[in-house]
Order: structure tokens, then sequence, then C-alpha cells
């Protein structure tokens, strides 16, 4: 489990079954994803026993809670202890709690942990580039833009850009 100020970061447990079948993020959070909200396992019981299974199952995968709410999910994935890095990923639900500082709170929270915890050198992630308001949040945490893979997801039937971003550890306890 992990702490910030406003919000308990914590794996997801059995206990929390119920509680996260009500969650019902909007369809923005899902196009600032780029997926299909009817796509969702959210939305499909089969799909969701099946997310539910396998996610209990990850490490440093966190459901974020505000009080009793869940408000949203950060993991990292794809970690390579032999080079130290991880790829970071966040999703707030929905537009209630958009523009309350909690990205910025839940990314610091994260990164702590990646750089104290995991002992890694790099964090890197994938935005689509119309996600401004997650973009600002990553520039304000440290991530530096380090590429775009042009045209790269096709979304409500057009191509979108993704922007890939790190920080390094030195640039985390840079202040």
């Amino acid at each position: 489990m992990l702490r910030s100020k406003n919000l308990i970061l914590k794996p997801l447990s059995h206990g929390d079954y119920d509680l996260l079948r009500k969650v019902r993020p909007c369809d923005e959070y899902y196009l600032m994803i780029g997926e299909d909200p009817t796509e969702s396992f959210f939305l499909n019981d089969e799909k969701f026993d099946e997310s539910f299974s396998k996610t209990i199952m990850r490490e440093n995968y966190w459901f974020v809670f505000k009080g009793t709410d869940v408000i949203g999910v950060a993991f990292l994935h794809s970690i390579d202890t032999k080079d130290r890095r991880a790829r970071f990923a966040i999703g707030i639900y929905n537009k209630e709690n958009w523009n309350k500082g909690y990205g910025q709170e839940i990314t610091q929270t994260v990164l702590k942990y990646a750089f104290q915890k995991l002992n890694l050198h790099k964090v890197d992630l994938r935005v689509l580039a119309y996600n401004k308001r997650a973009i600002t949040v990553y520039e304000e945490n440290g991530f530096v833009q380090e590429g775009i893979l042009r045209e790269n997801a096709f979304i409500n039937n057009e191509w979108h850009d993704d922007i890939i971003m790190s920080i390094l550890r030195h640039e985390f306890y840079r202040d």
C-alpha cells in the first residue's frame, strides 16, 4: 500500500470485488487512454471477472482510493530489472476527480516508490498527443519528451500520435 497526502494506492484484494464492480469510468476517460468504452471490462460481467482474476495477481498495480471511493488506477509495468526501468500508467476514472491535483499526487507517489523501493533508473510512459492534461502533469513531475510515434493509434476513425516521455532517477531527485 502506498499513501500520499490525500489518497491511498492499494493493491487489489478479493475484498475489493464488490466495490470495484460499481466503478463506471466516464466516456472521456476511455478517449484519453484510446480505448472503446463499449469494450470496457466494467460493462461485461465475464470480462470483469477475468480481468479481476488477472489483476489481483499483479505486482506494482494499485487502485487509487479517496476515502472509500475508487477514483482510478496507477501501475508500473514492463519492469526490466537488468536495465532498471519500467513503464508507468495512470487513469482517473471520472471528470469530477480531474483538475484537483490527484494526477500529480499519484504520479509523485509512484515515482518515489519506483526510484526508492524498486531502485529503478528510468520510468517511461506513452501518452496520446491530444491528452494535454496528462502531458502537463507528467511535465510538472519531471518527465521529458523522448519522441513521437507518429499516427500510432487509430481512435474514432482517425490516426493519432503517441508521445514517449521519461524521467531518470537523478532528474527526480534534482531538487
